[in-house]
């Protein structure tokens, strides 16, 4: 871990909220209760993070089934609220504490990057976050907000805005550059699983690779073919890293992967200098 800046750390407290509130659906199971490579539950892995914060710690979730850990739960202000209903739920809670939101999904946060943002929050400002890798926008789920900006969550909720993305941009909040890029890749789904262990267990390389496009996806992208900097080490990781870049319409259960010419899983291991193809449904089959 990186040394603090001087004075810093010592003198800053905040509630530290972990979000535990969703479904799960698409993954198929609990995230809080998977296990990660080096055996630790992902909650344990959080809650270890969430220390950094120097402050209390509590849970959200939706309901009030038996919290992962005996740590204290905040009720979803809203059913189906989402963070934003989080948000709004931990204010009415401690309405003059800054609150530091970690997400459930973010299997590759790590020690430093938390501690990278409590460094260099600003209590004059309404919220601190990190970029996006990919797109540049702030990220919502690992992120600092003040009481000024976290007091608007109730608000957006009663005008049927859900998004967090949107309401942290609305905020104009401090946006910080990622010390370690993929650390705010998130995993909603098996496949986005495997990526993120293949991360933790091989390292975050780049690579460039050549992809190639057929049917939907070729009208999608409007190409053939391009050249790829990435740093995903499976053809899932690399899917869904040109999905959100570029808002490719098909979901990968849909399609098939190819790998140098040969069919793939989606879990195989990327190499420096590969051809990828993902190959669309046939049209009427």
């Amino acid at each position: 871990m990186h040394d603090p800046e001087p004075g810093r750390l010592s003198s800053l407290k905040m509630i530290t909220l972990i979000l535990i509130g969703g479904k799960s659906r698409r993954m198929g199971r609990d995230k809080a209760f998977i296990e990660r490579p080096d055996g630790s539950r992902q909650i344990d892995h959080l809650v270890k993070l969430a220390q950094l914060g120097g402050g209390e710690i509590f849970l959200s979730m939706r309901d009030d089934s038996p919290p992962p850990v005996d740590l204290p739960v905040v009720v979803d202000a809203e059913p189906g609220g989402g963070p934003l209903a989080a948000l709004a739920a931990i204010h009415a809670a401690r309405p003059a504490e800054p609150v530091l939101v970690l997400g459930c999904d973010l299997f590759l946060l790590d020690e430093d990057t938390v501690q990278h943002l409590i460094d260099r929050h600003e209590p004059g400002t309404t919220a601190t976050c990190f970029a996006n890798r990919i797109d540049g926008r702030p990220e919502p789920l690992c992120a600092i907000y003040e009481p000024s900006g976290i007091s608007m969550a109730a608000g957006s909720l009663s005008r049927g805005e859900h998004c967090a993305r949107h309401f942290l941009e609305s905020l104009g909040p401090k946006v910080l550059e990622l010390p370690r890029p993929a650390a705010l890749d998130n995993a909603n789904t098996p496949h986005e699983l495997a990526e993120c262990f293949a991360k933790l267990t091989r390292g975050v390389t780049a690579k460039s690779v050549t992809v190639l496009y057929f049917a939907k996806l070729r009208e999608a992208r409007g190409l053939d073919q391009e050249h790829v900097a990435t740093l995903a080490c499976t053809p899932a990781g690399l899917y869904e890293e040109l999905r959100f870049r570029h808002r490719l319409p098909l979901e990968i259960d849909s399609l098939r992967a190819a790998r140098n010419g040969d069919f793939c899983a989606w879990d195989e291991l990327l190499a420096d200098g590969d051809e990828i193809v993902f190959i669309p449904p046939v049209a009427g089959g």
